[in-house]
């Protein structure tokens, strides 16, 4: 139970961090999501469950907070990558390092897709241009981040 009220307060620092001053890290316009980094790490560090639960309802509360036309996006794309990182929970650490962060990449990949495509599905913007100048960008900046902050926590060490 402790357990559970720790990382849904730490979810809403990260959540608080990520509306408020997640704008100050962008580069290039491209701005990271610490939201997906927090619930990766609590699905590879904790229960599948509790990474579903906590990325659905973080997701929901950052679509109200920003004010989005597609209200719940963020919530399906969080708890997918809860499930998906909720399943690697207990085998990390016997995964091969390069093998972890291909797993990294495709969760991360799992999120934009869903939350980048689907909010510019209706823009004038061709498929390949939102592809790479937008979703691509964004997924290699947050897995840089996702990387640093995962090999100082020791996320998939033994």
């Amino acid at each position: 139970m402790i357990d559970i009220l720790k990382y849904s307060f730490l979810g809403l620092l990260v959540l608080i961090f990520q509306w408020m001053l997640g704008d100050i890290f962008s580069i290039y316009g491209s701005i990271p999501s610490f939201l997906v980094i927090f619930i990766i790490y609590v699905g590879l560090t904790h229960s599948q469950l509790q990474a579903m639960w906590l990325g659905f309802v973080l997701g929901f509360m950052i679509d109200a907070l920003t004010g989005t036309d597609m209200i719940g996006i963020s919530s399906l794309a969080l708890a997918l990558v809860g499930y998906l990182s909720g399943i690697f929970h207990a085998r990390i650490v016997r995964i091969p390092v390069i093998v972890q962060y291909l797993l990294y990449t495709g969760f991360l990949l799992v999120f934009f897709i869903l939350t980048v495509m689907v909010s510019h599905q209706d823009s004038q913007w061709a498929t390949g241009n939102i592809v790479f100048l937008i979703m691509l960008p964004r997924t290699l900046y947050t897995l840089a981040l996702l990387s640093g902050i995962f090999i100082l926590l020791r996320v998939g060490a033994e």
